[in-house]
């Protein structure tokens, strides 16, 4: 017997669905770079903790070298953000055979940061998408493979700032003050429920030729002494299902980046921890650099299929959360709300 509703079509143990409502491996709830709808009011821990400087990247006798461009002076009453993100994950195809499923996947997402105490200056956004495939074994096992591509961009009113009060040989700093940082890994994920409402993840990201941020920090010794430019990333989510309302989940991830391994090597003014120059020297024996956040979340609403929209809390310590400034490290709370799966 064969069925023919709409997009779907199913025989015997055979079914092909044009976009399905929901993927099949979940975007992460607390990932950094989810690409869920959010909306959120950030709360720095400290002065300490907000980026100090905009970097113009350059290739020196030592190899790559950050110099910096003060903009901590641009805004220095307060602690608070607004952060933003828009976007979604999108199963375009599935085809099911039995307990096995395949579907092609795109997900996408731009998140930005705007100064909450000075107007609504743009600090910058970042761009994020991803094409792939995810697969689910059973209701036990889902897979993700594809390739991610990660931008990080400063914003106009930070750039038009810097080139009016400190002009870069006359011109807009060079068109080469940003020198952007971008990441295109090739990405492999498992995720496991083996307990009902209780999901834990991992994901390898592989940089493309031993590289994994514009500019290149990589070199022939580096590559030679095992760097790849990997990232790793594990996380947990655990969930309880409120009668009438929807899941309360508390989900954690850490990232893990081998970009560590090359120390900076800071010199000049120091402002909020951060030095006016960095030089990068690899060191094999160096740890990798380490970032987690925490997510509270209460879904408001009990289906199951198709995105959710969620009221949350996040506790993120590590790297700043925007590309640009990854050189700046800190904490930060954040209150808002979510459209995602």
């Amino acid at each position: 017997m064969v069925l023919l509703c709409g997009s779907a079509i199913s025989a015997g143990g055979f079914s092909f669905e044009l976009n399905p409502q929901t993927p099949l491996h979940l975007p992460y709830l607390a990932d950094p770079f989810n690409t869920d709808l959010t909306l959120g009011y950030m709360y720095l821990s400290s002065e300490e903790d907000r980026p100090a400087y905009l970097y113009k990247v350059t290739n020196g006798n030592s190899g790559i070298e950050y110099t910096g461009l003060e903009i901590n002076k641009y805004y220095t009453d307060g602690t608070n953000m607004i952060q933003m993100r828009v976007g979604s994950s999108v199963p375009l195809a599935r085809v099911s055979l039995g307990p096995l499923a395949v579907e092609a996947n795109i997900r996408g997402a731009f998140r930005a940061f705007f100064f909450a105490y000075r107007g609504t200056d743009l600090l910058g956004f970042d761009g994020t998408y991803y094409l792939g495939m995810n697969a689910k074994l059973g209701n036990v096992l889902t897979f993700s493979f594809g390739k991610k591509h990660h931008s990080g961009h400063v914003g106009d009113e930070i750039i038009a700032k810097i080139d009016h009060k400190d002009p870069v040989n006359g011109s807009l700093l060079h068109d080469q003050q940003i020198d952007y940082v971008r990441q295109d890994p090739l990405t492999f994920a498992l995720s496991i429920n083996l307990i009902e409402n209780i999901r834990v993840y991992g994901e390898l990201r592989l940089g493309d030729t031993g590289r994994i941020l514009k500019p290149n920090f990589s070199s022939a010794a580096s590559i030679a002494g095992g760097y790849r430019a990997r990232e790793i990333e594990a996380g947990t989510e655990i969930s309880l299902p409120i009668p009438c309302v929807g899941d309360f989940t508390v989900a954690f991830d850490m990232t893990f980046h081998e970009m560590g391994k090359f120390v900076p090597q800071g010199s000049g003014n120091v402002i909020n921890g951060e030095h006016e120059k960095y030089t990068f020297i690899y060191d094999k024996e160096a740890p990798w650099e380490t970032e987690f956040q925490i997510v509270i979340a209460q879904s408001l609403t009990t289906r199951k299929e198709g995105p959710k929209a969620r009221i949350m809390a996040t506790y993120h310590w590590g790297r700043f959360p925007l590309f640009a400034f990854h050189m700046s490290k800190g904490s930060f709370i954040s209150i808002g709300g979510s459209v995602g799966f």
